[in-house]
């Protein structure tokens, strides 16, 4: 029996037994199945289960896909994940991803992204489906990747040939396979990588400031083989998360695939920047150094050999050998020079970060507010880790939280994920203290609880799908009313009458948010009946400011219409 899979299998008994509030279903199949769906998204996104949850949409009429994962990047990119997930029981046998669901996804992907589509589908997957629309309405160009998870072998030649006839040459859509090993990687990734690199040619060693170099080249079929054996575990301190298919990354393929290009790749390219712990070489070799390193991580480039990995995998008949890439080793070690690694990696990584989780983890208020967090009875994780649990804050889940709840900003909370480490990082951090991120938390997970529960009620049913990030907002508005308190007034010595005044009225509170927001969208839309009112054009209303400004952070508005 492949070990693997055993070892999945008892982390999705622990997923369940931790967090039975996600899986109410009397099917224990199907709450098996639910975990292992959870455990592939936050593993393949590199996020908590916490975190992980808010984007599935599995169940009946799911538009062919269980998960979404929707951010807005950079020159009117939209990136689009999608996930299908099928667990076997069979452990002891290896199936191959169905082509049937294969052809399904195929298909989801061509009535999703075509906005006049007409799509029969359940409400979680109808907000992102309205979601991604009004993107693209709004001239985003949405590059997707479709991740098929499994705990078996990939789709077979009939599943690729649904993919390659409808798909064949078509650079804004990717299929991927994420497995159960793929998962063991993402659950082993603390262990330090020893390994060696092969350079190819002539290299230079230099020490400078006690700190040895190696400058040289590698083929590309290195990187490749680093990749197959190490997977993601090697870019664990590499910053810019690799979400699938982008402009970038498709400039680095079709340069991988041209006959006269690839030759030159190594000056179109700029290579990639790895640190260890300690390397050794033959220095009494002349060339063609096999390089043995101790703890080797890829902290600049990591977009770059995600992508020479598949471009690599999905195309075995190109010789790629004599396709190189420039490569810089760097022997440092924290212990000796304490954050000299965290500002190689700021250094290296300057132009479009997109992940500053880990690079900010140990900043002094990330650890204040870890301690702070714990003095009032919660947990909060400043990096991340493999904690199940979603009895814990994860650092992300907080500063999307915070962001929305008390910087004003529930317009920019839902997309914006990927700055909030970066360009927002002191917006949302500065001054904020243990007591106000907790609660903003609690509001937003309550909030966002109800966004999934259906209602009938005309107006409310409307836009609670899109709502959650403003109806936060106005929630913890009310709070601070009721004790005519400004927020820095909320600390650990009033934390537990403010939380308790929020459980006891939670309710209220957020039928009083969504009342007043169906007045607001009947004003804004210029309608009484928002039934008129398509997803679409809902979904883009909370993406901008006008709301806001016009309404919510209006004193006179606010003191007349919410109760």
């Amino acid at each position: 029996m492949d070990l693997a899979r055993q070892i999945i299998d008892q982390r999705i008994i622990k997923i369940l037994e931790e967090n039975t509030a996600f899986f109410s279903d009397k099917d224990i199949e199907k709450n098996r199945s639910r975990a292992f769906l959870l455990l592939g998204v936050s593993a393949y996104l590199d996020i908590d289960i916490a975190e992980a949850m808010q984007y599935l949409t599995d169940g009946g009429y799911d538009g062919g896909f269980d998960a979404a994962y929707i951010v807005e990047a950079q020159d009117s990119q939209l990136n689009v994940v999608l996930f299908q997930s099928k667990y076997s029981r069979k452990l002891e046998v290896d199936s191959h991803f169905p082509a049937n669901v294969v052809e399904k996804a195929v298909n989801t992907i061509k009535c999703v992204f075509a906005p006049s589509a007409r799509i029969v589908l359940n409400a979680q997957s109808r907000e992102k489906v309205d979601e991604i629309r009004s993107f693209i309405l709004d001239g985003a160009i949405p590059y997707v990747t479709f991740v098929m998870l499994n705990n078996g072998l990939s789709w077979n030649e009939e599943g690729q040939n649904h993919i390659d006839n409808a798909f064949a040459g078509q650079e804004q859509v990717r299929f991927e396979h994420f497995s159960h090993k793929d998962m063991i990687r993402y659950i082993n990734r603390e262990r330090s990588i020893d390994t060696q690199i092969a350079l190819s040619g002539k290299a230079v060693q230099e020490n400078f400031n006690y700190k040895r170099v190696i400058l040289g080249r590698v083929s590309i079929m290195e990187i490749y083989r680093l990749m197959e054996e190490f997977g993601d575990s090697l870019l664990e301190k590499n910053i810019r998360r690799y979400l699938g298919k982008n402009i970038v990354n498709d400039g680095i393929e079709r340069t991988l695939l041209d006959d006269e290009k690839r030759q030159n790749f190594f000056f179109f390219n700029n290579g990639v920047t790895m640190i260890c712990k300690k390397f050794s070489f033959n220095g009494l070799q002349e060339q063609d150094w096999i390089v043995k390193t101790g703890d080797l991580q890829i902290i600049n480039g990591g977009q770059t050999c995600k992508t020479i990995y598949q471009t690599v995998k999905a195309n075995p008949d190109i010789d790629f050998s004599r396709t190189y890439l420039l490569v810089r080793l760097y022997e440092v070690d924290d212990s000796e020079d304490q954050g000299i690694i965290q500002d190689i990696i700021y250094a290296t990584n300057s132009q479009n970060p997109v992940d500053f989780r880990d690079l900010k983890s140990n900043d002094e208020r990330q650890v204040l507010l870890e301690r702070g967090v714990q003095d009032l009875g919660y947990t909060y994780k400043r990096k991340r880790d493999n904690t199940s649990n979603v009895n814990v804050i994860p650092s992300t889940v907080a500063a999307e939280a915070v962001f929305a709840v008390w910087r004003e900003c529930p317009h920019l909370a839902k997309y914006r994920r990927n700055e909030f480490f970066d360009k927002y990082y002191e917006k949302i951090f500065e001054d904020l203290n243990a007591a106000q991120m907790i609660l903003a938390v609690l509001i937003f997970r309550y909030c966002d609880g109800n966004r999934k529960k259906a209602c009938e009620q005309a107006g409310i049913r409307e836009h609670r799908p899109y709502s959650q990030y403003f109806l936060a907002y106005m929630v913890g508005k009310q709070i601070l009313k009721h004790f005519d308190m400004k927020l820095e007034k909320l600390t650990h010595a009033n934390f537990e009458e403010v939380r308790d005044f929020f459980e006891q009225n939670k309710e209220l509170l957020y039928s009083s948010a969504e009342k007043a927001m169906v007045e607001i969208l009947k004003n804004y839309f210029n309608d009484d009946n928002l039934a008129d009112v398509d997803g679409r054009t809902m979904a883009a209303a909370f993406r901008r400011f006008d709301i806001l400004e016009r309404y919510l952070k209006d004193e006179t508005w606010w003191k007349a219409n919410v109760v």
